[in-house]
């Protein structure tokens, strides 16, 4: 023992001494390999178990034993930590799983890390009672007869362990749109061909699927259809042609989509959404669905703009206006049926800021979360984050889920020339434009011929083939895939426009291992028809444009629909395509992702996260080209603020244009950056962190930070390690509010003005002077205690001629402010405009844009809660407190006064820059005390002299009043 003693001594003489550290110290030599880190559900309740489990390996020729620790943090905060031994002989590979109780705050997100002997893996947890919530959409298109439940489970239980997927969309499930379940003599037949005829339909499949998705605490959604049904719907599902849309007002041309396949029995027939007859049939199919399948909600789509059509009475129907009372009927018709807490969404079709039908529905619509396809309206960043903010602007902040079709357009991966491949009866040719290489193989059109490819694959895994071809035969055309000599699959070449017409639709989805491979495209005895055969593609997303959008998507609030049947990303509209695969570098890119949005869904998706201004003018960065409108080549930084943080993102697009759809390049890799943040004058940092999914798996890192002032205002100054695609900038904050909601002009963000005091009668320590030019401003940040209308009221002095503003609401504008001469420098007034805001934390920006005009000083920012009276909403009484605000749609003057028209007085009313000619002036007057009776008629500048003339101008006619309460 004593000889045990003294060697153990020896040897711990012998380890270097290792100074305690707050994290536990991570080796260079890493013993181990986490392969991975996974959860047993897709979200959790909260004060439940959750079980994380981590796959562990040994990669040395040596036993290895210790410890194995679990950390879990709330944004910067270390929620527990627990600790496990684990043994591993050489080679081995074991699972080790921890229990940990969720804490019982519902709606919150959590960063997970396991780290043994310097090997760390990463995952996340979601603790939240509902999934609509946060709804990380995923899809299951597949529902094979003969399925086994363990393999219909794998494809449920990989998209949650390893995409944190907590609903999914069931893509064409259905029998019929308007007759979703096939039954025969009252019974549920087994299985059914969809509405293509393409495939055939387990009703086992869906009902396993549907369980396993329930069994991980995940929803299962159902694909369906608003106002479709499929040929001979009155006979076969009893739908009456009288609840139709027709293209004439007598009722002879339904409405109906081809989708050009030359199979009339796909055609979709539509009928009126605001029909009740059509609205009751369809409501039942839904209720059929949700309680015979066990379905969790409602997903309506819907087959985009269309010019109004007439109902079968011949009276035209304000279609983009009918989907709200759609939603809304259904929403109460579940209700009414027990079913008032199924889910219910809707497809935004080309969704875009003012597209067809969004106003309605994101205005109206009682949807649980709102869904928008993004089509040709919206294809850059910018328009992407614009229609994101103005859906939940208008929506109530609602979740968003998002349905961008990556590199959709394009024929992305390696490819292979069909002119350079083995060629067997077949010849090459070049006199058709559009092709790619240096030719085109044509003359493929007997039995026996046949185009060899010698392909090469860098890892196993699956492979999407894709050809590239042109057809002009006037019917489809079909060939045999061989892959190494075996008969893989029939794949079918549609006719085109003309053989100048290139399409890459035509695919076979194969499973390759690493290395050469053989393929082969031949035409034999059962195939048909005559192709031009361009190329073989190994279909592959893009890596970077899909990180680079994703990243854009989550910064700006949205969740994208993109991850399901296992590890199958979403490219195409129709989502059983598999035309494009991702390479293990991009699965692994989107599960750090997918861990991230999920541990930081706070700071992501939250209500109180509001996005602010999109002006370049809140981040600098040495040497560096920001934008905050996505600019092609730059750093675009994305700026929200929520209850208790101001959040920076930062997407790195350099080598790279504004379009997010197509393939991007490899942005370079920053370091070192040195970073200002400028924030609002009544605004203090206590600590900042960044979080990056390009970095240690996501996990917070807190940045030292220096506070400062400039001419530009207040700022934090720090060094940002590195940027690769997306690094989140999160700075703890508090905020004064200032004394009577006083904001002043000289503390904010000013840009190319300075601040002086050489006039007197300003408030605060000066005023802001030289504000005259194109591209001058101040950047406010102000705090809305509660959602309230408010004028924001710009203190100012114009010696000059007339002047205007343009005033920005978190980057989106929101009207002009007219800043009149004022008589002197050191005389004063107040230029207003009035607008809603969500309560929370907001950027208001005046701006000197091209279109405004004059020289201004302007002293502060004076935020009054306000009501609004307008000819079309006449309120009759006001707290006490507020201001009044008058909006009309003609130029003149407020005439009123107290109490029994005393201290009269003649408030004019100006020009705010709306659009709607109904409330294109305002003016407002207050606030008053309780008690108050404001009497007042309205005087109007027919003549729009500006010069008030009672015998000349015309009078409203018309006493009103007001009751302070």
């Amino acid at each position: 023992m004593k000889r045990f003693l003294a060697l153990l001594l020896i040897v711990i003489l012998m380890v270097p001494f290792i100074p305690l550290q707050k994290e536990k110290v991570v080796h260079a030599a890493t013993l181990l390999n986490v392969l991975r880190v996974f959860t047993d559900k897709a979200r959790y309740n909260p004060g439940s178990n959750v079980n994380v489990t981590a796959e562990i390996s040994n990669n040395t020729s040596q036993l290895w034993s210790g410890d194995v620790y679990l950390d879990v943090y709330h944004l910067d905060y270390k929620q527990s930590s627990q600790i496990k031994q684990l043994s591993l002989n050489p080679g081995e590979t074991k699972n080790i799983s921890f229990i940990w109780t969720a804490p019982s705050t519902d709606f919150q997100g959590y960063f997970v890390q396991v780290t043994a002997s310097g090997a760390v893996g990463t995952t996340a947890v979601d603790v939240s009672s509902k999934w609509t919530q946060y709804p990380r959409y995923g899809f299951l298109t597949e529902y094979p007869v003969g399925e086994n439940s363990s393999v219909t489970n794998s494809r449920v239980k990989q998209s949650i362990e390893d995409y944190h997927v907590n609903s999914f969309q069931f893509y064409d499930w259905m029998w019929r749109h308007e007759n979703m379940i096939k039954r025969t003599n009252g019974t549920i037949d087994t299985q059914w061909n969809d509405w293509s005829g393409k495939l055939t339909i387990s009703w086992s499949t869906i009902q396993n699927l549907i369980n396993s998705a329930h069994q991980y605490n995940a929803a299962a959604m159902p694909y369906t259809m608003n106002y479709a049904g499929l040929q001979d719907y009155e006979q076969i599902s009893g739908v009456s042609p009288q609840w139709g849309m027709y293209y004439d007002n007598a009722h002879q041309s339904q409405l109906v989509f081809d989708f050009v396949d030359n199979k009339p029995e796909t055609n979709l027939w539509l009928f009126n959404p605001a029909n009740l007859n059509w609205q009751n049939h369809i409501f039942g199919q839904y209720r059929d669905s949700i309680l015979t399948a066990g379905f969790d909600g409602i997903h309506l789509d819907q087959m985009g703009e269309r010019s109004d059509p007439f109902d079968y009475n011949g009276n035209v129907i304000d279609l983009d206006n009918s989907f709200s009372g759609f939603i809304n009927n259904l929403k109460s018709n579940l209700l009414s049926n027990g079913l008032g807490n199924k889910a219910v969404t809707f497809n935004m079709v080309d969704g875009a800021v003012g597209g067809w039908a969004v106003g309605d529905v994101i205005s109206n619509a009682k949807t649980d979360f709102d869904y928008s396809e993004i089509w040709g309206k919206a294809d850059e960043y910018m328009e992407l984050k614009n229609y994101i903010y103005d859906v939940k602007k208008q929506n109530g902040r609602k979740p968003l889920v998002i349905a961008a079709y990556m590199n959709y357009e394009e024929n992305t991966g390696t490819r292979y020339e069909a002119e350079n491949a083995q060629l067997t009866n077949v010849g090459t040719n070049t006199n058709h434009n559009g092709y790619s290489g240096s030719g085109f193989v044509d003359l493929f059109g007997e039995t026996g011929d046949k185009v060899e490819f010698s392909i090469s694959v860098p890892e196993d895994g699956k492979y999407s083939l894709v050809f590239q071809y042109a057809n002009d035969t006037g019917d489809t055309s079909t060939r045999s895939v061989y892959v190494d000599q075996k008969d893989i699959q029939q794949v079918e070449f549609l006719d085109q426009n003309g053989w100048d017409t290139w399409a890459f639709d035509s695919y076979a989805m194969v499973e390759l291992k690493a290395g050469t491979h053989t393929i082969s495209i031949q035409k034999d005895q059962d195939d048909s028809g005559f192709i031009n055969l361009d190329s073989l593609t190994l279909g592959t997303f893009n890596e970077p444009s899909v990180r680079l959008t994703d990243a854009a998507l989550a910064a700006s609030g949205a969740f994208h629909i993109e991850m399901g049947e296992g590890d199958q990303m979403l490219g195409h509209p129709y989502f059983p395509n598999k035309s494009k695969q991702m390479r293990n570098s991009l699965k692994n890119s989107m599960k750090n992702y997918y861990n991230f949005i999920t541990a930081y869904e706070n700071i992501l998706f939250d209500k109180d996260v509001i996005s602010n201004d999109s002006g370049k003018q809140f981040v600098d960065i040495s040497g560096e080209v920001v934008s905050g409108d996505a600019s092609s080549n730059s750093i675009w930084s994305i700026y929200n603020r929520s209850k208790d943080y101001n959040i920076v993102h930062l997407i790195n697009l350099t080598n790279n244009d504004t379009k997010w759809r197509n393939s991007a390049s490899e942005p370079s890799v920053k370091s070192n950056l040195q970073t200002k943040v400028y924030i609002g004058g009544n605004e203090n940092i206590s600590n900042i962190y960044l979080a990056t999914p390009d970095i240690d798996g996501g996990k917070s890192k807190e940045l030292a930070f220096t506070s400062g002032t400039d001419s530009k205002g207040k700022f934090v100054s720090f060094t940002l390690p590195s940027l690769n695609y997306w690094d989140m900038i999160y700075m703890k904050r508090s905020f004064t509010n200032p004394v009577n909601d006083i904001y002043e002009a000289e503390k904010e963000v000013l840009s190319n003005v300075a601040v002086n005091n050489n006039h007197s009668n300003f408030t605060g320590s000066g005023f802001v002077d030289q504000f005259a030019e194109v591209n001058d401003g101040v950047s406010f940040t102000v705090n809305a205690v509660e959602q309230e209308d408010y004028v924001l009221r710009f203190k100012y002095a114009n010696g000059g001629s007339n002047a205007t503003r343009d005033v920005y609401i978190d980057g989106s504008y929101a009207g002009t402010v007219n800043l009149k001469n004022s008589g002197n420098w050191d005389s004063w007034q107040y230029g207003e405009l009035t607008v809603n805001l969500q309560a929370g934390y907001h950027s208001v920006v005046l701006w000197y844009n091209s279109s405004n005009g004059g020289a201004i000083n302007l002293d502060h920012l004076d935020l009054d809660k306000a009501y609004i009276w307008e000819f079309d909403r006449q309120i009759t009484s006001v707290p006490a407190g507020y201001r009044v605000v008058f909006r009309v749609g003609e130029q003149g003057w407020i005439h009123w006064g107290t109490n029994g028209w005393q201290n009269i007085t003649d408030t004019p009313l100006t020009s705010n820059g709306s659009k709607n000619s109904e409330e294109d002036f305002e003016s407002s007057v207050g606030p008053f005390s309780s008690g108050t009776t404001v009497d007042f008629t309205f005087l109007w500048d027919d003549n729009n002299n500006g010069i008030i003339e009672t015998n000349t101008d015309r009078w409203e006619g018309k006493d009103y009043h007001l009751s302070i309460q």
